[in-house]
């Protein structure tokens, strides 16, 4: 790797733009965090720099997958295969590399899927609920374009020729999908009825926005939510009439919709644009159809190896997003037996698509958009399904408070401790006291079977620790340590480049060439901002200085040192070869 490139790295480093002079509306803001960090990481594995850029990458979201679902979700595969090791990892868990990512939006401590899906394709963090408009944009529906934001990943990708897809088991114009297309200043605008019924009927519903750009150049979309395409006389919630399915198809190229598994099944690939909607709204959970012995939708990893099929001819390589969006679903409701189901398609999808795919060229990320409020807690004997609840007395809590005092005879009271521990959700009982040591195991092993939470709610709120993020193919070692959400979208597009933003991957120079002073110059002009260039100018100017008076001191103790050594005999530090040194001046 030539120096040079090292050494550029190494003085950006040296002079970082402070954040506190930046807002962190700004993408710039973010843009610094992700780049000081790859900065770091290309400094410390220099060999990153001689290995081909993935020509495919494919994110897979396992939404509301934080580390407690993750963890609670891998004890409970092994015990139901009964494995004695009961944390052998999850699929995905024995990648390559693995880190942590930062979930928070712009506006909350806890973000919502709408706020952080953004953050994942754009690298910008934004206001809960919104969709792809700048940080505290005006709250009515607005043309100005620029409050929208328009250099995300797909947006970048198509210019590029990349071919963009998704897939998800919730509707394709839910908040993780439809982040990747729609502009707008709430989630739940789906459909037109939405808007009215919130009293901005001017506002374009999510829908809608498939027929616009970025989405219309989509190669694959798949997932649920028919109703919010179609009008009232095809079984949809639309009110102005409209068929955005059947618009989608006339707009022109070859394009396919499909509605069954059947369809989908028996459908070949052959460039075409697929969209497919497989039900009225969100998919059903598979432990559900599982317990009904019914096949309404396909599942997610069938839906995810048609779309490779569907995006793998491109010249230009593709980008896929594949969602395990009914994971969130199951744990608002607090059923964690369908989610770990939820849990297992994603992590069957994820392994599919491995398989299928080249290492060397198919970059393969999986990471979550938040995580959920909720815990592992007491001291669940090992021997027990960690679906189940232990039993503890009164006298557990009082033996430690009432040592070495007299005990008085009372009732003895039995507390059940779960196994997982929601802090909110409609499985609020009222308390925890329960009749006897002895539960009600069977009930608690239903698919349908709600866990106990601390609060009444009508759905379990999310939580705001970091995820886990795993990354498999070139260049996973970027995924490493702990990383903000934007970061994700920022190393992606660095290595797609396909960033109008910063420097991608391209704009670093080949190892064998020799870089020319103006791509050089316009390579530090697009890194730092023109507005950052006198900064700069002053920071490099000072560590020269700093190195030309380093270089001068130590030529000057060198040359004192070597007199001394003329002049006197036998002191220390002279030796035979400052001797021969000097002899040869």
């Amino acid at each position: 790797m030539p120096a040079w490139i090292l050494n550029l790295l190494s003085l950006l480093q040296l002079c970082p733009f402070s954040l506190q002079d930046l807002s962190a509306s700004d993408i710039e803001f973010w843009n610094i965090i992700a780049r000081n960090n790859i900065d770091r990481k290309l400094r410390e594995n220099p060999h990153l720099l001689e290995v081909k850029r993935p020509k495919n990458i494919i994110l897979f979201i396992g939404d509301g997958m934080g580390i407690a679902t993750v963890t609670s979700a891998r004890i409970n595969k092994n015990q139901e295969a009964g494995n004695k090791y009961l944390n052998e990892p999850l699929y995905f868990e024995k990648f390559t590399t693995a880190g942590l990512v930062k979930t928070s939006s712009f506006s909350n401590h806890v973000t919502d899927s709408a706020a952080s899906a953004t953050a994942l394709y754009t690298g910008r963090k934004i206001d809960n609920t919104f969709l792809n408009l700048k940080p505290q944009s005006n709250v009515m529906c607005t043309d100005q374009e620029n409050l929208k934001i328009k250099d995300g990943i797909v947006e970048g990708a198509l210019r590029k020729g990349v071919d963009v897809g998704f897939v998800t088991t919730t509707r394709i114009t839910h908040a993780t999908p439809g982040a990747l297309y729609a502009k707008g200043i709430h989630r739940n605008i789906e459909y037109d009825g939405e808007a009215i019924e919130r009293g901005v009927p001017n506002c374009t519903d999510i829908a809608k926005q498939l027929l616009s750009y970025p989405a219309n150049e989509f190669k694959v979309l798949m997932g649920g939510g028919r109703r919010n395409l179609r009008d009232k006389s095809r079984g949809g919630l639309r009110k102005d009439g409209r068929s955005i399915d059947i618009e989608w198809s006339n707009l022109g190229g070859n394009r396919k919709v499909l509605t069954s598994t059947a369809g989908l099944r028996a459908h070949e690939a052959n460039g075409e644009k697929l969209l497919g909607l497989f039900a009225e709204s969100h998919f059903p959970f598979f432990l559900e159809e599982k317990l009904k012995n019914e096949t309404r939708v396909p599942r997610l990893s069938e839906m995810t190896v048609k779309a490779i099929q569907q995006l793998q001819g491109g010249e230009h390589g593709f980008f896929l997003m594949v969602e395990g969006g009914n994971i969130d679903t199951a744990e608002h409701n607090n059923q964690m037996h369908l989610a770990f189901g939820e849990l297992y398609e994603f992590e069957e999808a994820i392994k599919k698509a491995r398989e299928m795919t080249n290492r060397s060229e198919t970059l393969i990320i999986v990471t979550a958009d938040h995580g959920h409020a909720v815990t592992l807690p007491g001291y669940l004997p090992a021997n027990k399904t960690i679906l189940s609840s232990q039993v503890v007395t009164s006298e557990d809590f009082d033996k430690k408070s009432t040592e070495g005092k007299e005990k008085t005879k009372a009732k003895t009271t039995f507390y059940e401790v779960p196994g997982i521990f929601f802090a909110t959700g409609p499985g609020f009982r009222g308390g925890f006291e329960v009749e006897s040591m002895n539960l009600d195991e069977e009930k608690r092993a239903h698919p349908l079977y709600r866990l106990p939470t601390a609060i009444p709610m009508q759905y379990g709120v999310h939580g705001g620790e970091d995820v886990g993020i795993w990354a498999d193919g070139p260049f996973a070692q970027l995924f490493t340590s702990t990383l903000e959400n934007t970061e994700v979208a920022y190393i992606i597009k660095f290595l797609l480049c396909t960033s109008t933003t910063d420097y991608t991957f391209c704009d670093i120079p080949k190892l064998s060439e020799t870089p020319q002073p103006s791509v050089f110059v316009k390579n530090i002009v697009e890194t730092v901002g023109e507005e950052n260039l006198v900064t700069l100018g002053i920071c490099l100017l000072g560590v020269a200085i700093l190195s030309l008076m380093t270089t001068v001191t130590l030529s000057v103790m060198l040359i004192l040192q070597r007199r001394r050594c003329n002049s006197l005999l036998h002191i220390p530090g002279c030796t035979s070869e400052t001797t021969l040194v000097k002899t040869s001046i």
